[in-house]
């Protein structure tokens, strides 16, 4: 049962994670086209891991260091706070495999199958085959633990799957040898891989699913009995420390505390609900993941954030709309930018108007020699942005440029 305290006001957490919930009821809302719910379901996962990395591991740091945290959580101690958001993750995270599971029979109808590696044809068979040795297995970073003195760094970017060789030599004292290992899920591969048909329907397998087709190529030099492999993912603690030093900048300071996110505590552990109690206790034990620690059941498959980056396969009936944004009135992309606005201001009024202009003008002043400086403030980012790309154009021409984002919440 959640401890609702006597407050007139919702804490901040769990106001947050209704927010999310909302993301959540547009994946599920039958009006939104089928391709665009997936993506919500990939905005829902997003937006949860950013919460564990900066808002979870707050409350947790609270609670490490013996602090209530009463005075500024609105009258709930950090290790109840605590307790309650990872029972709300939970109830989420079953709504949606719920939905999602809902939403792949909706496009089973629409001829759209996502199948995994035990419904494979001889044809598709062959084709994976194919693929995994071409593009995936140059691609993947496999450990074995059992001899290992520490435990490697995993990414809580990535995905992994959790392998357990029961191998047929048995052990110093008579039993079957156990031997687990790690495989990284590729990020540099798009986890979607769309298999080549001869009739109407439209498949689609799970890059998780290619590499567990493919366990036996990877793990040929053992001798094991059996071989199963199981999903798990981790967030680690993403909060900014800015250190006390006063021979360091601010910069220097800011600059290291980023790069340290990539080795911040644990403070979730998401795992396959079907694994084995033996593997999942090797694996809590090794990486040192206790009850303070988030620790959540899931489905087959995590990081649903690539949801976002579902393939469209050419269904545009199963999308949104695309609408071609405007051109501005009056204002050319050809010519000088800078001449043209020298003389009149435009109003620019995204997305509904073309970021074209934006990138014109950053390119144009990327070159100008009048231009000695650029100062932009940044919030969230393309993958591969163009508003970068001019920027660093710019200082590669020698531009002063300055540029502000918030740290303590993107992770473009």
């Amino acid at each position: 049962m959640i401890h609702t305290p006597v407050n007139r006001y919702i804490d901040r957490e769990k106001s947050w994670l209704a927010f999310n919930a909302r993301v959540l009821q547009e994946a599920a809302d039958e009006n939104v086209p089928l391709l665009d719910r997936l993506r919500f379901l990939g905005i829902f996962s997003n937006n949860l891991d950013e919460f564990f990395r900066v808002r979870y591991a707050a409350i947790r740091r609270l609670s490490m260091e013996g602090k209530t945290g009463e005075n500024v959580l609105g009258g709930i101690t950090a290790q109840r706070l605590l307790k309650d958001i990872t029972e709300i993750v939970i109830e989420q995270q079953s709504e949606s495999l719920r939905i999602l599971s809902i939403i792949e029979k909706e496009l089973e109808k629409e001829n759209v199958l996502i199948i995994n590696e035990t419904e494979i044809t001889k044809d598709q068979e062959n084709f994976i085959k194919d693929f995994f040795i071409q593009k995936v297995s140059p691609e993947l970073v496999t450990i074995i633990l059992n001899d290992l003195d520490e435990f490697p760094l995993l990414k809580d970017t990535s995905g992994y799957l959790a392998v357990k060789l029961v191998m047929k030599k048995l052990d110093s004292e008579g039993r079957q040898e156990i031997r687990y290992a790690v495989v990284e899920i590729p990020k540099t591969i798009n986890r979607f891989v769309v298999l080549p048909t001869n009739n109407e329907n439209q498949y689609i397998i799970m890059l998780d699913d290619v590499i567990r087709h493919n366990l036996k190529n990877i793990f040929n030099i053992f001798d094991y009995e059996s071989i199963s492999a199981h999903m798990i993912k981790i967030t680690r603690d993403a909060e900014l420390e800015i250190d006390s030093d006063q021979s360091k900048s601010l910069m220097e300071k800011i600059s290291t505390s980023v790069k340290e996110r990539r080795v911040g505590e644990t403070v979730r552990f998401v795992y396959d609900q079907s694994i084995g109690k033996d593997t999942l206790e090797f694996f809590l034990k090794r990486m040192e993941i206790d009850s303070t620690d988030s620790i959540i059941p899931g489905g087959r498959y995590h990081n649903r954030r690539d949801y976002m980056n579902f393939p469209n396969l050419g269904r545009y009936d199963l999308l949104y709309k695309q609408n071609v944004p405007l051109p501005i009135s009056g204002l050319s992309l050809e010519g000088s930018m800078l001449q043209k606005i020298k003389h009149k201001d435009y109003l620019l009024n995204a997305p509904y108007q073309s970021f074209s202009y934006i990138i014109k003008f950053l390119r144009e002043a990327a070159l100008d020699p009048k231009v000695f400086s650029i100062k932009i403030t940044l919030y969230r980012l393309a993958k591969n942005s163009q508003i970068v790309s001019s920027l660093i154009n710019a200082a590669k021409n020698g531009k002063k440029v300055t540029v502000q984002i918030e740290l303590q919440a993107r992770f473009d």
